[in-house]
């Protein structure tokens, strides 16, 4: 018996990109708002569902929240498969297809809710928006879950500076990565939108906001990120003479390690130049103390900031018993300028983007660069400016911002530094009135 010839109504507008989907495992494609990269997704998605030859074939589009899965892709989703026998369950965001080796179900998902997704397995997922999804969702949950299919997955979305997207996307651009592709659409590729209309929206969105969103840069940071990615890499690339910096006090930052996969790190700032950091992984209060103590004896640093949240209180408190000078800092002290900010957090990184500004020089560590661009901020209903809470920020990245926070420790307690400043000689104050509020880090 002859097979009944089904056609959606779907005309692609970058057909060379579902070849690609055809060849690749994997697939990161960067396009620009309103180029269609939902609906392109979606009707893959129907594609590889209907010719399925697996049992009980399981097919995902993930959004970073379900609501806006629902929203953006589930009309889409119940409109092209309209021509087909389907079962379609509103509560559950599915619909069951026929296939070649039965059935096969198209489910939407948002990863605020990893444990949703968690014991599933898939033949093909769409990650919609993947620089606002945790990177946690692709790393422990949908990668293993496409193993024991040989499943496929396609990343689409928008850039937001550093993050899991940017990430995936220079993963895919290897030449090793053989089962990778990646393809960036910007406006200026795709031409889907009228020039004039295009104009509008760039003098409407300003220069940072449209090249983010329709000309797919990376290397612009998110409206609310304190500091710009371009400003990290201009401030590793820097270089000054010795002795532009050998006579300025040295400045040490130490930020302590809370859990198994965090490592303590300590910052050594000297003027207008910050060293290359001290790194430690798995290392003991005792021997991180012994460290410190060593490094004191040998540098006899200006002054030592310590952070004092959680185990590092310990490290504080030993220091302490043997001599060294040390100076208890906690991120969620009250600020210097309370007027301005929640908590010390916001206002010594705050005043390190200000120290980057003037001229500082930062090791060349893309790591790093990853953690500080990744810090974001808002204001309180008073005015205020908070930062992204850290554990949050861990999410985003994958792991915890130890290195921006030591870095971030060197100006626990001092106005920024100049060039100007350094010149007409340096001041430093370590002696401004410290009040501790029990504020969230």
């Amino acid at each position: 018996m002859k097979s009944k010839e089904i056609i959606i109504q779907y005309t692609p507008r970058f057909p060379e990109l579902h070849e690609a989907l055809e060849k690749f495992r994997f697939c990161v494609f960067v396009m620009h708002r309103r180029a269609g990269k939902t609906v392109m997704a979606i009707n893959h998605l129907i594609k590889q569902a209907l010719l399925c030859d697996k049992p009980f074939g399981h097919f995902a589009f993930i959004a970073p929240f379900r609501t806006q899965a629902k929203s953006i892709a589930w009309e889409y989703a119940k409109h092209y498969t309209a021509v087909l026998p389907r079962t379609v369950n509103e509560s559950e965001l599915s619909i069951t297809l026929p296939s070649r080796n039965g059935s096969a179900k198209i489910r939407l998902f948002g990863a605020d809710n990893p444990d949703a997704l968690r014991g599933l397995y898939y033949d093909f997922v769409v990650m919609d928006e993947v620089a606002q999804c945790k990177a946690e969702v692709w790393q422990e949950v949908i990668r293993p879950s496409l193993a024991d299919r040989d499943g496929r997955c396609l990343f689409i979305g928008t850039p937001q500076g550093p993050n899991l997207f940017r990430d995936l996307f220079s993963l895919a651009q290897k030449e090793e990565n053989t089962d990778w592709f990646a393809a960036s659409y910007p406006i200026s590729k795709t031409n889907v939108l009228d020039l004039e209309e295009v104009e509008r929206i760039k003098a409407e969105l300003g220069p940072d906001a449209f090249a983010r969103e329709f000309l797919c840069d990376f290397n612009v940071a998110a409206a609310t990120t304190l500091i710009p990615l371009a400003l990290i890499q201009e401030a590793m690339r820097r270089e000054y003479p010795e002795h532009v910096w050998k006579d300025s006090p040295l400045i040490v930052g130490v930020d302590v390690a809370r859990y198994g996969d965090d490592s303590s790190v300590i910052t050594l700032r000297q003027g207008l130049v910050v060293h290359p950091q001290l790194i430690y992984k798995g290392l003991s209060l005792t021997d991180l103390c012994g460290r410190v103590v060593s490094l004191y004896n040998e540098k006899k640093p200006a002054v030592l900031f310590v952070d004092a949240i959680g185990v590092g209180a310990g490290l504080v408190d030993r220091l302490r018993e043997l001599g060294i000078p040390v100076v208890e800092a906690l991120a969620s002290a009250r600020a210097i300028k309370a007027d301005k900010f929640v908590n010390r957090r916001a206002e010594m990184y705050t005043e390190l983007a200000d120290w980057l500004k003037a001229g500082g020089k930062l090791p060349d560590d893309p790591s790093l660069a990853e953690e500080l661009a990744a810090q974001e901020y808002e204001f309180t209903s008073t005015g205020k400016m908070l930062l992204l809470k850290k554990d949050k920020i861990k999410e985003k990245i994958g792991r915890s911002p130890d290195k921006s926070d030591s870095l971030a420790l060197c100006w626990f307690n001092a106005a920024p530094i100049t060039t100007e400043e350094y010149h007409a000689g340096l001041k430093f104050n370590t002696e401004a009135d410290i009040a501790y509020e029990p504020l969230e880090y």
